[in-house]
C-alpha cells in the first residue's frame, strides 16, 4: 500500500469541533484551517428539498422540539422527511445533545449558534470560495494547488 506524504484532511460535518455541525459557518471555518474535502450528509425534507444534516432526524442539533411540540413520531424523535423547508428554516441550529438531552460537549457552543443548510447554499459557499481562487469546483484543494500553483486561502502548500 502506498503511503501519501501529505494525508488529505476531510472535513466531516465542516468545522464541527469549533462550531456546530453542518452549519456554513462550520463549512466556512473548515475551508478556512485547511480542509482538502468538506464531507456532507444529505437527506431529503417532506417537500423533497434536500439539506445537510448528519441524521435523519432532527431533535439533537435543532431546537425542533420547542418550534413543533407534539410532532414527534411514537418514538418520541422528529424526522427531517416530516417538515417541509419552510418548516426547517424556521429551526436554530443547536450544539449536539445526547438522548438524555444534555449537550454532548458542554459548553462548547452558545445556545442557537447556527443554523441548518440546504446543500445548494453549501455549494454556493464551496464554488465561491473556488472561484476566488481561480479553481474549479471539482478540485480538491490539493489539486488546486498542483495545477495552478497556488492553493485556498490559508493552505498549506
Amino acid at each position: 500500500m502506498k503511503t501519501r506524504k501529505n494525508p488529505r484532511i476531510i472535513a466531516h460535518r465542516g468545522a464541527s469541533g469549533y462550531l456546530p455541525e453542518h452549519t456554513l459557518a462550520a463549512k466556512a471555518m473548515a475551508y478556512g484551517m485547511g480542509a482538502d474535502y468538506l464531507e456532507q450528509d444529505l437527506i431529503a425534507t417532506r417537500d423533497d428539498a434536500v439539506i445537510v444534516n448528519h441524521d435523519i432526524h432532527l431533535d439533537r442539533v435543532t431546537d425542533v422540539k420547542a418550534r413543533f411540540p407534539g410532532r414527534a413520531r411514537a418514538d418520541g424523535r422528529y424526522y427531517a422527511r416530516d417538515f417541509d423547508l419552510a418548516e426547517i428554516r424556521r429551526l436554530t441550529g443547536t450544539a449536539r445533545v445526547g438522548a438524555d438531552g444534555q449537550p454532548v460537549f458542554p459548553g462548547r457552543f452558545p445556545a442557537g449558534s447556527g443554523t441548518r443548510s440546504r446543500f445548494s447554499p453549501t455549494i454556493r459557499v464551496v464554488h465561491g470560495r473556488t472561484q476566488v481562487d481561480g479553481c474549479p469546483t471539482t478540485l480538491s484543494r490539493s489539486d488546486c494547488t498542483t495545477r495552478t500553483g497556488r492553493g485556498f486561502p490559508g493552505s498549506v502548500p
